[in-house]
């Protein structure tokens, strides 16, 4: 995975808006349970995306019903999560559905 984006930026993975999990789970809802809470929040570092070199060691499972879930894998380029949408908390919003 190529660019692991996240704008929950309570997360303890997460730093200048760049996932750091070297493994990222999404479930069947497009939640993210990777996400971790910490208590060092990046208030007012949203704005900057310093992007890693890519980072192939990363993997991202995926039990959603998505197009770019290829036996629970995700094969997508990247995928950006964003903070709660609706009872989602953090979802994945580069899901598209099949």
């Amino acid at each position: 995975m190529f660019d692991l984006k996240c704008k929950k930026t309570d997360c303890q993975y997460n730093k200048y808006c760049n996932c750091r999990a070297n493994l990222v789970e999404i479930e069947k809802s497009t939640e993210c349970e990777t996400y971790k809470p910490s208590n060092e929040a990046e208030v007012g570092e949203i704005e900057k995306i310093d992007q890693p070199a890519v980072r192939k060691n990363v993997k991202v499972e995926c039990n959603a019903d998505c197009i770019f879930n290829r036996e629970f894998e995700c094969c997508a380029n990247g995928i950006t999560v964003q903070p709660c949408t609706g009872n989602n908390c953090p979802n994945c919003c580069t899901f598209m559905p099949r």
